[in-house]
């Protein structure tokens, strides 16, 4: 039996990038993405990596977060009515101080494991010994793998001897685009999908004031990406993380040519943007921001689809992630969604029995 020794460090400069990439060679959330969000002031997170060594070398890097868990954003409706009402008079209830595994945005948990590494399951007994002395050293109450992929799962299913219960997280909405022409995409759409699409189109493009421009940076109107962001930030329903202007400047500075930002104007005024990352023949759709009135007017959303799908087929991308939730446009634009979990477990053991009830609510 292989054995491991783990430790747990507080930045991601402490490990050589050379080995990160060795270990992340396919991540789209590279070294420059952790960098960045260390560098951002995102109050509600503390970050930290965990290092598996077997002997001297290293056996694994696993990226983790602290922040809090609101329970009651992974209820039905129903439920969280219930407990809305209890917060009346308990306003942490089903608040948990909490220790994920994974990004806060990426866009699948991620894992690096060395190839040589024989015995999985033990790597990961070790890794889970040691997040739970992390959180009894932090006062944590909650560990969540967050976000992993159905391969994951030979891997992660020996969790539940450690405790651990399996629960559905939101999925990821991608569209494949095998297309050679705009025209090709708009085909393989329903004809209902395709005629509301190229009415949205026409109406936006016949005021003669829609213009979009691609640019790798927004030094220059960071206040105006800024203010949409948080329009969309206070418009949604779901709120885990918060941004900073810091974020949205470093990730440009960091990306090394993988930062891409939508704009898209009307009458000379920035009414949207998304923030995209490539990363080889896949562009990721992380964040977004609009001037609700002029954008729903405009129908925004629909041409920063578009524009973003043409923009593939121009520059051969193959696949458009396009994020969690919202799902219904999504599907009826072309996604398809890819099932994600979570592995879930809370240190004190007659609430995690609990919790193990409750997990048939939730989607974590």
């Amino acid at each position: 039996m292989e054995q491991f020794h783990c430790t747990c460090i507080d930045t991601v400069n402490s490990i050589k990038k050379e080995d990160w990439e060795a270990f992340f060679a396919d991540c789209p959330e590279g070294y420059w993405f952790y960098e960045t969000l260390e560098q951002s002031g995102l109050a509600e997170f503390a970050f930290h990596y965990l290092l598996a060594y077997r002997q001297e070398r290293l056996a694994a890097i696993i990226p983790f977060f602290t922040a809090d868990f609101d329970g009651n954003s992974v209820l039905e409706p129903g439920v969280r009515k219930i407990v809305s009402a209890v917060r009346a008079v308990a306003p942490r209830f089903l608040v948990f101080k909490t220790l994920f595994c994974g990004s806060p945005f990426g866009e699948q948990g991620l894992m690096g494991i060395a190839p040589d590494v024989a015995d999985t399951q033990e790597l990961l007994r070790s890794v889970a010994s040691e997040l739970t002395a992390f959180c009894r050293q932090q006062e944590l109450s909650l560990i969540i793998f967050k976000d992993y992929c159905e391969q994951d799962a030979a891997a992660l299913g020996m969790l539940a001897g450690q405790g651990f219960f399996k629960s559905d997280s939101f999925p990821s909405a991608i569209i494949d685009l095998p297309y050679k022409t705009f025209d090709d995409y708009l085909a393989s759409l329903s004809n209902s999908a395709r005629k509301d699409l190229r009415r949205k189109l026409k109406k936006a493009s016949d005021t003669g004031m829609l213009t979009t421009r691609v640019v790798e940076r927004v030094d220059d109107i960071i206040d105006d990406i800024y203010s949409l962001y948080m329009n969309t930030y206070t418009a949604g329903a779901m709120k885990f993380e918060k941004l900073t202007k810091k974020f949205f400047l470093a990730c440009a500075e960091n990306a090394g040519g993988s930062c891409r930002y939508f704009l898209y104007y009307i009458d000379g005024k920035l009414a949207a943007f998304n923030l995209c990352f490539v990363h080889g023949d896949l562009l990721i759709d992380k964040f977004i921001g609009f001037d609700y009135d002029i954008a729903k007017r405009y129908s925004l959303y629909f041409v920063s689809w578009c524009v973003n799908v043409q923009w593939c087929i121009d520059n051969g991308i193959k696949h458009y992630q396009v994020g969690q939730t919202d799902y219904e446009p999504k599907t009826r634009l072309g996604g398809r969604l890819v099932p994600l979990y979570a592995y879930v477990r809370h240190t004190n053991g007659l609430v995690n029995r609990c919790l193990q009830v409750l997990a048939k609510f939730l989607n974590i």
